[in-house]
């Protein structure tokens, strides 16, 4: 049961961070993302993620966040209806488990994480030649950002939470829309529906009930290097999901409803409600590793 926990496959996993997704030694996660917002300004955005987690050790693990997005924004008097698409920037970061209890009926985890986000995206979309696109049609922040934070999480065989708090440094880009510096918080508590507690032996199919807060405070916003006034921002948000799993998969559904949104400028594009559908696959990884240490 410790290892079964410990790895992860015993329990639901965060729906709206990737942090702290559980994934054992020389196991391998895939995880699809699709994940939908509406917004103020007749805004609607669309994001599919595909997560990669790979344990090296018990205590090391490596990721990689890959997304594509699509973004519109409604017409006005003023301009016609604008929309992008295309890859956001990449994520990658290592995550070491520097402290861990591991008892009979539940595990416990502290780990720090350091990593990057990679440009793949373009901070610089124009519409039509003209001005600049809103940053929130952006799909990129045109630089090297340093990542890092820490999460943590507890899994017992009926309940769990998971948090963690991260922060993501933008550098200023000479061209283009530079997002400000980004702080974030992330919670979640999970209940067991089904069954109410796990058997002594064997892993069945479970059904979690997760409920999840998410915090964010952005910095200011530079245009072509020059800081642009009143650009920074608040938001709080929560989740409710509903994942079903089994030794080898999960799958999770769920709605994101914003509790507050703090803005400098009045105007300022407003979320008003999400969606979220992901897939999870945990599989063994090849095992050229220990063939080779074995030769």
């Amino acid at each position: 049961m410790v290892a079964a926990l410990a790895g992860g496959l015993a329990h639901g996993s965060p729906a709206t961070f990737v942090t702290a997704l559980p994934v054992a030694t020389d196991q391998l996660l895939v995880r699809f993302n699709f994940q939908s917002i509406l917004g103020s300004q007749d805004f609607l955005g669309l994001q599919m993620p595909v997560n990669v987690g790979y344990g090296l050790t018990s205590r090391w693990a490596i990721f990689a966040n890959f997304n594509q997005a699509y973004g519109s924004l409604g017409a006005t008097p003023a301009r016609p209806e604008l929309t992008s698409w295309g890859a956001q920037d990449t994520t990658v970061f290592a995550r070491y488990t520097i402290f861990k209890i591991d008892r009979p009926r539940s595990t416990f985890r502290i780990a720090p994480l350091a990593g990057v986000f990679l440009p793949w995206g373009d901070n610089a979309l124009r519409y039509k030649g003209g001005p600049y696109l809103p940053g929130i049609l952006q799909t990129g922040s045109g630089t090297v950002d340093p990542y890092f934070g820490v999460t943590m999480g507890f899994n017992s065989t009926s309940w769990g939470w998971a948090a963690d708090t991260t922060y993501r440094s933008n550098p200023v880009a000479s061209q283009g829309i530079s997002p400000g510096s980004e702080l974030r918080s992330d919670g979640q508590i999970e209940i067991w529906l089904y069954p109410r507690h796990l058997p002594e032996e064997g892993l069945p199919k479970t059904v979690v009930l997760s409920y999840e807060m998410n915090y964010t405070k952005d910095s200011d916003t530079y245009i072509d290097g020059t800081l642009a006034p009143l650009s920074t921002g608040t938001v709080l948000k929560h989740d409710l999901f509903l994942e079903l799993g089994t030794l080898r998969w999960q799958i999770g559904v769920g709605a994101q409803v914003p509790l507050m949104q703090s803005f400098d400028t009045p105007n300022h594009l407003r979320e008003r409600a999400g969606a979220f559908l992901f897939f999870e696959y945990y599989l063994s990884a090849p095992d050229w590793r220990h063939r080779r240490n074995n030769t």
